[in-house]
């Protein structure tokens, strides 16, 4: 079962399951959820600073997670080369990542994974364009997000 908006007289007109939860979404993930096509996956950011994780809810793409950091935690985006240290809450790395590698790590630990849409390899993005890339039966295939376990649906922004 459905109900209207939970804002008072407000003109969206949306509508919701009764067992929604308001969560607090970067803006160009509500916005995107706008879109009656568009299905808008969302995880809790949990990079830490100062013994307080974010909280925030970030879509996975790694352009979606570099874009929080940079807006959210101050992580400007220095050379590809640049070392970052994860403060993703709980991350037992001790070393250092290259600021590249960022956001892949980090789509590991929301437990996201793409899937080859031909064979269902599935592993990491690069990992499975690489394959279709050089797999000839795989050629006309396209990656395929496969959400983590901590993955939420906007249905309703």
């Amino acid at each position: 079962m459905s109900t209207r908006c939970f804002l008072p007289h407000c003109p969206c007109g949306s509508t919701s399951p009764q067992n929604s939860d308001i969560i607090d979404v970067e803006p160009c993930a509500a916005i995107n959820a706008h879109d009656p096509d568009a299905e808008v996956v969302v995880y809790r950011c949990s990079w830490d600073t100062q013994h307080s994780p974010c909280g925030m809810f970030i879509e996975g793409a790694p352009r979606d997670i570099l874009s929080h950091f940079r807006e959210r935690h101050g992580i400007a985006m220095y050379a590809a080369d640049a070392d970052v240290q994860c403060r993703w809450s709980p991350c037992s790395m001790d070393r250092h990542l290259k600021m590249n590698s960022i956001a892949r790590h980090i789509a590991w630990h929301l437990g996201i994974q793409f899937r080859c849409s031909r064979c269902g390899l599935t592993a990491r993005d690069d990992v499975v364009r690489d394959h279709i890339r050089r797999n000839p039966g795989c050629a006309d295939a396209v990656v395929q997000l496969v959400p983590g376990s901590g993955a939420r649906r906007i249905v309703s922004a």
